[in-house]
């Protein structure tokens, strides 16, 4: 009875249909008056609980949030948790360990910094206030301190003023004991507010009960709230806000089990932060945090005592949290230090709505000597990352649907693939700036990319189009241009590396011709083919002189650029299938390429390997790269031996053939992050003489990203040659 009168309630003034309208039809109207009952009683069955949860957090960066992301930080911790209504909640922290590969892949760390990054974020990574939804939502939505301001509810009182619902589907569940029916329902917001929600929500069509909820955030305020009340606080707040939601998205994945066959209880959260840098498309910095509950036990009455106190006025209103190291059972009056925190642990405590909230971690040895059930993986298991990978296609789907001013997406905005798009060097373009565009036409995962750059060196331009769709199955891409290429992909010759190498010492380290074509290719994002690429295009080869010398003379020469090498000139089909990949902390990578027309075919095959190592506290990488070609003899498919990829002392394309080998060894001298000697040797081969050998001696800084090299060829012999080799992220 009272369902049905609040369902008349909410469906009379809602009858006009429209984009105005709250219910899309009368069966929606009631389903969310049986949710919103439900969310006001809010289910009194359930007194207390407890329950150990697991939280697993990690920190990647990839091309795409939906491409392989390689790991930068993991952390997983492990807590026993104590709730009591109406709101009441004390975590025991029991256990934490974390990895910071993103470390070991800088040259040089040391292990006694790596520990202490380790057992730091071991211990800092707790939040302010709990770090996950400890029970049914309230009329405000927030994990982990995230947004800034709390999001409004879908079932709270005045959110029909806000939002928009309809059913969109329904899935039979069998749990143990009954078989669960629930129906999803979208919910919109009518128009941008403050802090808001859009997503889905699956509600026990018996029960009301919200089952599943999945959301993406969208508001004025989510990061950042005016500091006061006069108007130009509330334009600095939004203006922030903007700023910061064309770099950042935060979704959230919240799901309930049916435990003891009666209680709707947590059971997985997931919340993802993405970053992405709005100037350059392909550079995605996703965190996600899982937390999943178990080991529950129901209406037992345990001792829910808190050790710091507070006063009994301030619950049921927010306040700002209180911490105290440990002192034997208690804590300290005064605020602790960090390092009294980190040796003796500490507590912290506050409130929230109805309640309070404290949260007890222990010193750092226990958070490292608990005894877990496996060892530690930087790498989640495969369905982990197969569960993950859902939950962030589906709330991709969901924000793709929203306007694009709402998630921070702008129509038309600057943008480039990578750095050396906006300014380049080499021996046959000299000097060039190029500028891009990205324009999102409406359609889902989709945006055009438009290129455009003017060499001072040939005075020529170049320019490029490319339709995207980057969607959680793969990345399409249809390209048509005008532009310089490599002969050999590995080289590097379009990068900012090797423009700065060039620039300054008079070293280009690749061999380039001019194409102009279209055509397009495709990378898998998921399922058997995941991490594979394949490519056709039609191009028209033509060969291009070196039209520069050095702007700044090499220091052991004339600052002369060898002459480019011409190709054949014709139109080709160029077809490519490419694999990238890592096992453990070795990358693999490897091609098969078809060049072909009706009078000439050549296929090549190659592939390389670059393998880190430790040997007695030092750090050291052995690269090794072979191909071979088959067919017609094709200038622009052979081989090049000698340079930075292959044999360094040697000048690139010291020898040129159908099939090659290298190997190079690099070992640094120092454990240091900021600087460290290194010794490098190499070996190479055409199969046609004795091997180059080379060598020589370099000094790394900032863990690798810039390094002066000195080496020589030692068979044969020749002078010595100086490098400025510069890796940047992209």
């Amino acid at each position: 009875m009272v369902t049905s009168f609040l369902a008349l309630l909410l469906l009379t003034p809602q009858l006009p249909q429209g984009e105005s309208a709250t219910f899309s039809d009368g069966a929606t109207a009631e389903l969310y008056a049986l949710a919103r009952v439900r969310h006001v009683r809010q289910d009194s069955l359930v007194r207390d609980y407890q329950a150990v949860v697991h939280t697993r957090m990690d920190v990647t960066a990839g091309k795409s949030r939906f491409a392989r992301q390689t790991a930068l930080v993991a952390h997983e911790a492990c807590a026993q948790v104590t709730w009591r209504t109406p709101n009441d909640l004390r975590v025991r922290v029991l256990g934490a360990r974390s990895a910071a590969p993103v470390l070991r892949m800088m040259a040089g760390v040391t292990p006694e910094l790596e520990d202490d990054v380790r057992g730091e974020f071991r211990q800092e990574v707790w939040f302010d206030r709990p770090w996950f939804i400890p029970r049914s939502l309230g009329d405000s939505i927030r994990l982990m301190g995230v947004p800034d301001r709390a999001a409004l509810h879908p079932l709270a009182a005045g959110a029909t003023d806000h939002y928009r619902f309809a059913i969109t589907d329904s899935v039979s569940l069998s749990v143990p004991g009954r078989d669960v029916h629930a129906v999803k329902m979208r919910v919109e917001p009518k128009e941008l507010g403050p802090s808001l929600v859009a997503g889905d929500m699956w509600i026990d069509r018996e029960t009301g009960d919200v089952v599943r909820l999945m959301i993406v955030f969208v508001g004025t305020y989510l990061w950042e709230e005016p500091d006061g009340t006069a108007p130009e606080d509330s334009a600095e707040a939004r203006k922030e806000n903007e700023w910061a939601n064309r770099v950042l998205s935060v979704e959230a994945d919240i799901e309930y089990a049916l435990v003891r066959r009666q209680f709707w209880l947590p059971h997985r959260q997931l919340l993802a932060i993405t970053a992405e840098i709005p100037w350059f498309v392909n550079a995605t910095i996703p965190a996600r945090a899982v937390s999943t509950f178990g080991d529950y036990r129901v209406n037992t009455s345990p001792d829910l005592s808190f050790v710091l106190a507070l006063e009994d006025e301030s619950i049921g209103r927010q306040s700002r949290t209180r911490i105290g190291a440990k002192v034997g059972n208690g804590y300290t009056e005064d605020e602790s230090t960090h390092e009294e925190r980190y040796r003796n642990g500490y507590f912290r405590a506050g409130v929230w709505s109805d309640g309070r909230w404290e949260v007890d971690v222990p010193p750092a040895d226990s958070l490292a000597s608990y005894e877990w059930d496996g060892g530690f993986k930087v790498a989640l298991d495969s369905d982990e990352q197969r569960r993950i990978r859902e939950s962030v296609a589906e709330l991709a789907r969901i924000s793709e649907g929203l306007p694009p001013q709402w998630i921070g997406q702008q129509q038309l905005q600057m943008a480039w693939q990578r750095f050396s798009d906006i300014i380049r060097f080499n021996r046959v373009q000299g000097l060039s700036l190029g500028a891009g565009l990205q324009f999102r036409p409406g359609l889902p995962f989709t945006t055009v990319l438009v290129g455009g750059r003017f060499a001072f060196g040939d005075m020529k331009p170049a320019a490029s189009v490319v339709l995207r769709r980057d969607g959680p199955g793969g990345r399409l891409d249809l390209s048509a241009y005008w532009d310089v290429r490599e002969v050999e992909s590995w080289t590097g010759g379009l990068g900012i590396g090797n423009s700065i190498n060039a620039f300054f010492t008079g070293h280009d380290d690749a061999e380039y011709y001019r194409s102009l074509g279209g055509g397009l290719s495709y990378q898998w994002n998921a399922g058997l083919l995941r991490d594979f690429q394949v490519s056709a295009f039609i191009e028209s080869h033509e060969s291009t002189p070196t039209a520069v010398s050095a702007p700044i003379p090499n220091l052991f020469g004339d600052g002369a650029f060898p002459e480019n090498a011409p190709v054949a000139e014709d139109v080709f089909l160029r077809s490519t299938v490419t694999r990238l990949m890592r096992i453990g902390f070795a990358e693999l990578h490897g091609a098969v390429e078809l060049l072909g027309n009706p009078d000439t075919a050549v296929v090549r095959f190659w592939g390389s390997a670059a393998i880190p190592f430790k040997v007695i506290q030092r750090t050291g990488t052995l690269t090794l790269r072979a191909g071979a070609m088959a067919g017609d003899s094709v200038a622009q498919m052979g081989y090049r031996l000698g340079g930075p990829q292959t044999v360094r002392g040697y000048l690139y394309g010291t020898r040129a053939a159908r099939r090659f080998w290298s190997a190079q060894l690099d070992f640094a001298l120092r454990r240091s992050a900021i600087w460290a000697p290194v010794i490098f040797a190499d070996i190479g081969d055409t199969f046609s003489s004795d091997p180059l050998i080379g060598g020589g001696v370099g000094l790394s800084l900032l863990n690798g990203m810039i390094r002066f090299s000195l080496s020589k060829g030692f068979r044969p012999a020749n002078d010595v040659r100086f490098d400025l080799v510069f890796r940047a992220p992209r």
